[in-house]
């Protein structure tokens, strides 16, 4: 939904921005939006930093900053009971490799491959002369760590329900 006042204006939310990614195992953002108190405990306990205090001082992964390691500590961080048991799925996250992939452009790349630690990325050979990406949804886990490696910013993060 479009943000119409003068702060929206002023920060861009009145584009109406995609939602925002919460922190693993947060669940539903309807859910999370009601029962989070903004204390940003789990903020400082982040192994990796991706959480930050985005829009309307709610917890929010940054993508760009690294990647999720799920470790877990932002949901023992929090007073509230807003995460689900460890042994659920953390989230619904895809990844998509976008066309401003430099491998799309026959420019060889491959640091979104170096960064993947689960090596869901991997580079097939194509008929072009430049290896092409290529990913496997069932061995990606959506760390985001391959987000912040890309030096075009050509993969993104989405929600599942978005596709």
């Amino acid at each position: 939904m479009a943000n119409l006042t003068r702060r929206g204006l002023l920060t861009g939310s009145w584009r109406g921005n995609a939602t925002a990614f919460r922190p693993p195992w947060s669940g539903d953002e309807h859910h999370f939006l009601l029962e989070c108190q903004r204390c940003n405990s789990c903020l400082p306990v982040c192994e990796t930093r991706v959480l930050r205090r985005g829009q309307g001082g709610y917890p929010e992964v940054d993508f760009s900053l690294g990647e999720c390691t799920f470790c877990y500590a932002c949901a023992e961080a929090c007073t509230q009971q807003i995460f689900s048991p460890r042994e659920t799925s953390p989230w619904e996250h895809t990844l998509f490799i976008g066309d401003t992939c430099m491998a799309y452009s026959q420019v060889e790349c491959r640091s979104c491959q170096d960064a993947c630690e689960p090596q869901a990325i991997t580079f097939i050979p194509s008929s072009q002369g430049i290896s092409l990406p290529q990913l496997n949804r069932t061995t990606c886990n959506a760390c985001g760590g391959c987000i912040s490696a890309c030096p075009v910013s050509a993969l993104t993060m989405r929600h599942a329900d978005a596709n």
